[in-house]
């Protein structure tokens, strides 16, 4: 894969990087106003979700990357385990990342968020949220 530049890169004419994808804040897509019933599509773009150099969200695969409209935070929290002693959170990008838990906080929707990256939220699906909460609890013990 070669590693090019949104910014830089020159497109055929006609063609543009802007699309009507939109990502509710609540972690479902849309595609020209209707809902992505695909659920094999819909997993493929939250593997995707990232950011382009010019700090726009976008989808990017192997092939080819388009921008997209994000509402609410850019990955969720899908399950949650303890390895090591330290709490491992599951994306909505599959990958496994640490909790930093000083970077915990509830959002103004009265949901659990966390830091996936620096600047980069991720909120967490409500059966991650109480599996945390079961283990900080079993923890605590």
């Amino acid at each position: 894969m070669t590693d090019t530049k949104p910014s830089d890169e020159k497109l055929p004419f006609g063609l543009s990087r802007e699309t009507s994808i939109v990502r509710s804040a609540d972690g479902h897509w849309f595609h020209e106003g209707e809902a992505v019933e695909n659920p094999k599509l819909a997993r493929a773009f939250d593997r995707w979700v990232t950011r382009a150099e010019d700090g726009r969200w976008c989808l990017k695969n192997e092939i080819n990357w388009a921008y997209f409209k994000l509402e609410g935070a850019p990955y969720f929290v899908r399950a949650v385990r303890i390895e090591g002693g330290r709490a491992q959170l599951w994306l909505s990008s599959e990958r496994w990342i640490e909790l930093d838990p000083w970077c915990l906080r509830e959002g103004p929707d009265s949901v659990l968020y966390c830091d996936a990256a620096p600047g980069q939220a991720a909120r967490f699906e409500s059966h991650a949220a109480v599996r945390l909460g079961e283990l900080l609890e079993g923890d605590a013990e």
